[in-house]
Order: C-alpha cells, then sequence, then structure tokens
C-alpha cells in the first residue's frame, strides 16, 4: 500500500488561478508515488466568474469537497471567516484520518487556515509543508486606510500564527529570494529551513498561440489578470488617459472585485480606446499574443511581499513588459536580468504616464527583441518542467 499525502488546497480546478493549477501539477506528479487526497472547497475564484462544478473525476487522486464558507469579495471579516471555517473543516478530516496519512502540503487559506491545518498536523506527528505566496500579516496593511495603530496591533496579533506554522513545517516552499531572505530575518528562522521555488506555467500552452500583424498600425497594451485592490488597475487606466496616444488602445482583460470600478473610471474619463472582457485560462495565450506590450501594477508595498503569477504567463507570452512596481522587488530583477521590459516606481502616476509615451515611441523590433529576451528568461527558469520537480523531491525526502 502506497503512504497518503493530503494536499489542503484553497484553490483548485476549474478555478483557473495559478496556485491552482500549480497544486493540480502537484497532485499529478505526487500520484506516481503516493495515494494523494486533495482537500479543496467550492471553486469561487476570480470572483464573478461563475462554475459548474461537479464531484467525480478520472485523475489518479482523489478530491474531497469540503462544504466550507466562501468569500471571494475583498472583505478582511469574510476572508478571515472563509479561512477559519475551511482550516477548521480541513482539521476535522485531518483528525479522522491522522493514522493514514503521510504527509500534508498545507496551502490553506492563510492566516488561520493553515495555522490550524498546521497544529492538527503536530499535534498528530504528521509532517507538513506550508507555502508563501504572499507575505502575512504584512500584505493585510499595505492599504493605506489603516493607520499606523491599527497595523501595529494586526501584527501583533497575527504574526505569532505565521510564525508558529513556519518554524513547526518541514519546510517551507516560497517563490522568490526576496521573499525568503525577509521571512528569515523577521521570522527568525535559519534561511535553509526555506526552499526557493519559482511558481510556474505550462509553456506548452503559449506555443500554441497563432501569430497576429498589427492592424491599422495600432499600439495595443493589455492588463490580463484578476482586477482587485492589490492589481492596481484604476492606476493603469488614469496613466494610459493621461498620455493621450493616438494609435493606440488599452485592453483589460480579468473579473474580480473592482471590475466595475475601473469601467466607471474608464467611462468618467471618456476613454473610447479602452476594452473590458472576461478571458478564460485557455484563452489567456492568445489575448497575450494578440497586445503588444504587457502592463502590470502593484501598489507601493505590495511588491515587497508578493511576486504577481501574471508576471510568468507574460514573459512566456514573449511581449515586453511594463510594470510599475516596489523597487528593488523580485519582479524588477526578473525584469532586469532578462531585459524584456520597463520597471516603473509604484504609485508613481506621473512616471507610468511617461512610460505609456516612452514604449510607444520605442521601434517594433525593438519591442520584439524584448518579448524574444523575456520568454528565454521564463523557459529556463519559470516552467513546469524546471519547477515542479523540486517540490516533488522535497516531498519524499521528508516522507
Amino acid at each position: 500500500m502506497k503512504p497518503k499525502v493530503l494536499i489542503v488546497s484553497a484553490v483548485f480546478p476549474p478555478e483557473q488561478v495559478t496556485s491552482a493549477l500549480m497544486n493540480y501539477d502537484l497532485a499529478i506528479a505526487l500520484s506516481e508515488f503516493y495515494d494523494v487526497i486533495v482537500l479543496r472547497p467550492y471553486p469561487t475564484r476570480p470572483q464573478g466568474v461563475v462554475y459548474s462544478y461537479q464531484e467525480g473525476q478520472t485523475e489518479p487522486f482523489d478530491t474531497v469537497l469540503i462544504n466550507s464558507y466562501t468569500n471571494p469579495q475583498s472583505n478582511l471579516l469574510g476572508r478571515f471567516r472563509e479561512s477559519l471555517d475551511f482550516g477548521n473543516k480541513c482539521a476535522r478530516y485531518i483528525k479522522k484520518h491522522h493514522r493514514d496519512l503521510a504527509f500534508i502540503y498545507n496551502n490553506c487559506w492563510q492566516l488561520f487556515g493553515v495555522g490550524i491545518v498546521a497544529k492538527t498536523a503536530k499535534k498528530y506527528g504528521i509532517p507538513y509543508n506550508v507555502t508563501i505566496q504572499d507575505i502575512y500579516p504584512e500584505c493585510l496593511f499595505t492599504n493605506r486606510k489603516y493607520g499606523g495603530i491599527l497595523m501595529s496591533l494586526g501584527k501583533a496579533l497575527l504574526l505569532p500564527i505565521d510564525c508558529f506554522y513556519q518554524k513547526n513545517a518541514s519546510f517551507v516552499r516560497t517563490i522568490s529570494d526576496e521573499m525568503a531572505n525577509y521571512l528569515s530575518k523577521t521570522r527568525k528562522i535559519p534561511r535553509n529551513h526555506y526552499l526557493v521555488v519559482n511558481n510556474w506555467q505550462n509553456d506548452e500552452d503559449f506555443s500554441k498561440t497563432v501569430s497576429t500583424n498589427k492592424r491599422n498600425n495600432c499600439l495595443v497594451f493589455a492588463y490580463v489578470g484578476s482586477i482587485n485592490v492589490h492589481a492596481n488597475v484604476e492606476l493603469i487606466i488614469r496613466s494610459f488617459h493621461n498620455a493621450q496616444l493616438q494609435n493606440a488602445e488599452l485592453r483589460i482583460y480579468g473579473g474580480g472585485n473592482r471590475a466595475e470600478q475601473c469601467k466607471l473610471l474608464a467611462s468618467e474619463l471618456g476613454l473610447t480606446n479602452i476594452s473590458f472582457n472576461i478571458v478564460s485560462r485557455d484563452k489567456v495565450p492568445q489575448v497575450q499574443n494578440e497586445a503588444d506590450v504587457l502592463v502590470l501594477a502593484l501598489p507601493k508595498g505590495n511588491g515587497e511581499f508578493c511576486l504577481p503569477s501574471k508576471i510568468t504567463s507574460y514573459m512566456l507570452s514573449g511581449k515586453p513588459i511594463m510594470a510599475s512596481v516596489d523597487l528593488g522587488s523580485a519582479t524588477e530583477r526578473y525584469l532586469l536580468e532578462s531585459g524584456c521590459g520597463i520597471v516603473i516606481e509604484s504609485d508613481n502616476e506621473e512616471a507610468l504616464t511617461d512610460a505609456f509615451r516612452k514604449v510607444s515611441k520605442l521601434d517594433i523590433n525593438e519591442l520584439e527583441n524584448m518579448g524574444v529576451r523575456g520568454k528565454q528568461y521564463a523557459m529556463n527558469n519559470l516552467t513546469k518542467k524546471v519547477n515542479l520537480g523540486i517540490v516533488v523531491e522535497s516531498i519524499k525526502k521528508c516522507i
């Protein structure tokens, strides 16, 4: 009988967010060596997408659907409730089946869900890891509406939870050296406790796109991803409007809790060369291929605590990238190392406006060369082939 591995996954297909797809890849890969069980809630991400989810799959692993509270809205109390409820119900499953479990891949909702699963695993002596995509509780307080006193109080109450599950994990998987160094220093945990593995996407998806020719000499900028408070899409819209470019358009693909506000902003500014669409994950390579330049923005402070998953997708598309992010962040390093884009200081509307103008004046061959460099960097560093096996081998060592 094979050892059993439990994957606690806050998001999972049919949800098309990066963590969901990577956890699916991991479940498939681990199934070659172990009996794999995936615990997951009903799919709800991104907000605005409706799923007709049906149980019963043909994959080589079992899926257990947890009927827990879900909250795709960007609402702090709702997200806390979601994390607690899913975490507690996963803990009940672990308690019931703990004698059968050899390892737990703990990718529950942070902070409470991860903490509850970690505490339960520790109680029964089951080795586990945690995966850090965004650094909590810090990224909860990057929004300017939180004052210094509230921020200090929140960190004081929540940081011990994060320290507990990291210190007791067999290893902590994070996605950049910058994040691992920060966590090691602030949590006072040895640096070798952290396993840095880049997020990946399936590069084959991006090799199937059909080449497109520029139409009417119009330069197409595109943002592709969730439209939420952390995406700063409003900044992109305002800066594009301020640039007053001739023969240019901005296409925004995605859903989320800030989508309607972004549409309203575009309407108020009188923008006629901007469009909004929802796009399924399988169509992302094609719509990105149809753009000339891909754009992303993170609010000030976010770049220090997270690495946007869309950077991998953007680079695999072989397009130049404009990124408004924290200087010194992993996102900036990716772009500088690859030479595939322009980095703009986060939340600097004037600088992003100037970047739109600068890029619009670049020769098309120069733009194409930037994209080629980005794709080569992604192929060398950000694919499933390069990264998935590192996670699998680390879990095998623990078992």
